[in-house]
């Protein structure tokens, strides 16, 4: 049984999701969203224990831009391993952000946005 639960219709999106999992404890949801202006988002949610004494609820947005995932999707699936690639160093930069902040003792906040770049595909 998987710890992590999908709600990704597009079946290169699920991957994406199956691609970065393993950032994240286990129970995180991952959602893909398409906004009003039909931008498509691979949404998380976790809930982070090493934040504090108390668990708490973060979401974040992976938000892709229109062109490169059209790209993203044109590609053959063997093509795909650097957008795997640039997508893990995005979560990974932003958890990194996370846990230095919260060692600065700043606050950690409960939402936040990765916009990728052309650099995905």
């Amino acid at each position: 049984m998987d710890d992590y639960q999908y709600d990704c219709p597009s079946a290169d999106i699920d991957m994406l999701a199956h691609v970065i999992c393993d950032l994240f404890p286990e129970q995180t949801q991952f959602a893909e969203r398409i906004d009003d202006a039909g931008r498509t988002t691979l949404s998380i949610h976790y809930v982070a224990m090493r934040f504090g004494s108390t668990a708490r609820r973060i979401t974040i947005d992976v938000r892709f831009a229109p062109d490169a995932l059209a790209r993203y999707r044109a590609m053959p699936v063997r093509m795909h391993a650097r957008s795997y690639a640039v997508l893990r160093a995005y979560v990974e930069a932003t958890l990194g952000s996370l846990e230095e902040m919260y060692a600065d003792g700043q606050n950690v906040p409960r939402e936040m946005e990765i916009e990728t770049g052309d650099d995905f595909a």
